[in-house]
């Protein structure tokens, strides 16, 4: 039995009519795979920010607006929407930084393939430790370091000026 192919999902898809699929085995399907269960692992994460953040949002607002006549979706609209601005702002932040070199762009990565297959899994962060502790270029994957910490400082402050600070507010 072929190891990449043991699994739920790999035991469904015959049913369907789509067997013999190796998910982690082929390059085309590797990082789509990888990037689904990134999504699986950390959504509960982010689920709990946004609980939290919805928590924060006063009841009156929504009772001032059902008095008002206001719908369903017009209070999502014009009351949820705009509160959880800020905390959409933080989410979208650890989630950037988690994506490029945080566990959805390393740990996941390394253990289910390692960078592979034919190093379509190996983002930026696992080039930079397989130049490290693979290759023993440790001044060059330094180098590497910096200039993605440099770059995520710069995308994060220009985000950040652009949002102000995630309040997504206009000087009206």
């Amino acid at each position: 039995m072929v190891i990449d192919k043991v699994g739920v999902v790999s035991r469904i898809t015959p049913m369907l009519g789509i067997g013999g699929l190796s998910f982690l085995g082929d390059p085309s399907f590797a990082l789509i795979t990888v990037v689904v269960v990134s999504v699986w692992f950390l959504m509960g994460f982010y689920m709990l920010i946004f609980l939290g953040g919805l928590q924060d949002i006063p009841a009156q607002y929504y009772e001032a607006a059902v008095m008002d006549g206001a719908g369903p979706v017009a209070r999502f609209w014009y009351i949820t929407l705009p509160l959880l601005k800020p905390t959409s702002f933080f989410v979208i932040m650890v989630s950037m930084v988690a994506a490029v070199a945080g566990a959805q762009a390393f740990d996941i990565i390394y253990v289910m393939t390692k960078g592979g297959p034919a190093n379509s899994t190996a983002v930026l962060i696992v080039y930079i430790y397989q130049q490290a502790f693979s290759f023993g270029a440790f001044g060059y994957a330094a180098a590497m370091s910096s200039i993605l910490v440099v770059a995520l400082m710069v995308v994060t402050a220009v985000f950040f000026k652009v949002t102000r600070g995630g309040r997504f507010e206009h000087d009206e």
